[in-house]
């Protein structure tokens, strides 16, 4: 069994982000994940992902090589962008209105900035599918969870990113 293959231009684990980061409780765990387990929710929504198709990356020297295909990507676009859009939210300028606009703008920048890293994401799992193995007895559940932990670490307090995770493999399954 394969990762779903479709037609150019379209992507599957950008469908199943939009859906799965829209529901009750996904975002705010993804940022938890983010701010505090140095996660990119790109990879955390690509493990997910991998996982509800029934594919479990098969290493973690396989995590490094799909995390190192977005790395430069991340770090040099999406990053600053996001910085940008925070950074507008606080500044207090005469014309508001603008710089909400602005920081609208910035935002859909970023949203299609990162909807760029998961398409790198999604041919670099399609074209080399050493990285991933059909999920085994484990199930998908299981596979959603350890794909994620690939991508995240322990809270700078030590605390493991074990319980965010769960909680948004299921609610992402």
């Amino acid at each position: 069994m394969s990762v779903p293959q479709t037609h150019r231009g379209d992507n599957p684990f950008w469908a199943f982000s939009l859906d799965r980061y829209g529901r009750d409780g996904v975002a705010s765990l993804c940022l938890l994940l983010q701010d505090r387990h140095g996660a990119d929710v790109n990879l955390v929504l690509l493990g997910l992902w991998l996982g509800a198709v029934g594919r479990r990356i098969s290493s973690r020297q396989a995590g490094k090589r799909i995390a190192g295909a977005v790395a430069d990507w991340h770090e040099q676009i999406v990053c600053p962008m996001r910085a940008v859009r925070r950074q507008l939210k606080h500044w207090e300028l005469r014309d508001v209105d603008a710089r909400d606009a602005l920081r609208a703008a910035v935002q859909r920048s970023e949203l299609a900035a990162e909807k760029m890293e998961q398409d790198l994401l999604y041919d670099q799992v399609t074209r080399a599918p050493e990285l991933c193995r059909a999920v085994g007895s484990e199930g998908r559940a299981h596979a959603m969870v350890a794909n994620a932990a690939l991508f995240c670490e322990s809270a700078a307090d030590g605390t493991p990113p074990d319980a965010p995770l769960l909680q948004v493999a299921e609610l992402c399954g």
